[in-house]
């Protein structure tokens, strides 16, 4: 996982703060693999607005916006 597939399902008026944190996280670390940064950020995006998906979705639409909102 890298840390923009881990800020993907956080609200995007969160990404910036959510990386600073990942990054902050991980140079606490002296060796850095997949699994860790995995850990990291899923016990990080308990701290921020993670989007859910649902079905109702328009396809293409950002998914931080509700069909309703989405424009043709």
């Amino acid at each position: 996982m890298t840390s923009m597939q881990a800020a993907a399902p956080v609200h995007p008026h969160q990404c910036d703060d959510f990386l600073r944190g990942l990054a902050v996280e991980l140079e606490r670390h002296s060796v850095v693999g997949p699994r860790l940064v995995h850990r990291l950020a899923t016990d990080l995006q308990r701290k921020y607005v993670v989007e859910t998906r649902t079905q109702t979705e328009v396809a293409g639409a950002p998914r931080h916006l509700t069909p309703r909102q989405a424009t043709p």
